[in-house]
């Protein structure tokens, strides 16, 4: 199994039109175009039936009132899971998105799979709309103040079966519990990034 991310390098700083928030002109946190990239994937296993495609974030601050004297997050905080894209039943005839096919008035594109409940629902507290923010893919947007970078998992996963039994709005534990014992192959683009404007200016 082999993913290529054709909007970014393996490791790279994720561009900004790919973020739900980037840095604003004086340093504090405004709208990006909250795109999601351009991915490929290829050598599905023998027996493929359908693909997951998710992006995880697991560097998320546990503790958000921890702030230093710097004001800033210690980097070494225990951090925790969010989920920015879980979209599985992705047909096997597909392999490839082009960058925002599935951004804006798009998330629900038919064709390609069911869409997700991501954590800016949870963050938001509130129960999206399809095709809103909280649903599909919506991109980073880490806390200005957090002392370290954090690292996005851009994932393709082949599974041996065509459609998971999912309720009606399901999240990410939902897929995850599923899809046990059904994954061929699987495989992950990474890419970094931060709202921080001090550690921005070290990319």
């Amino acid at each position: 199994m082999r993913l290529v991310c054709h909007s970014f390098d393996q490791g790279a700083v994720i561009p900004a039109r790919f973020a739900n928030g980037k840095i604003g002109a004086n340093g504090e946190t405004v709208g990006s175009d909250n795109l999601n990239p351009a991915l490929e994937w290829s050598e599905a296993p023998e027996g493929t039936r359908s693909f997951v495609l998710a992006c995880l974030d697991d560097d998320v601050p546990t503790v958000f009132d921890e702030r230093m004297g710097s004001e800033e997050l210690p980097a070494y905080q225990p951090r925790q899971r969010f989920v920015h894209w879980v979209q599985p039943n992705v047909p096997v005839t597909v392999s490839a998105l082009k960058e925002g096919e599935l951004s804006g008035a798009n998330k629900c594109r038919e064709g390609f799979g069911r869409v997700g409940i991501n954590d800016y629902a949870t963050f938001y507290g509130k129960t999206p709309a399809m095709g809103e923010v909280g649903t599909g893919y919506d991109g980073p947007c880490p806390p200005f103040f957090d002392s370290r970078w954090h690292y996005y998992r851009f994932m393709v996963i082949a599974l041996d079966v065509e459609q998971l039994a999912l309720p009606e709005r399901f999240v990410w534990s939902d897929v995850a519990r599923e899809m046990q014992g059904h994954v061929l192959g699987a495989d992950e683009w990474v890419g970094r990034y931060t709202l921080n404007p001090r550690l921005a200016k070290f990319a």
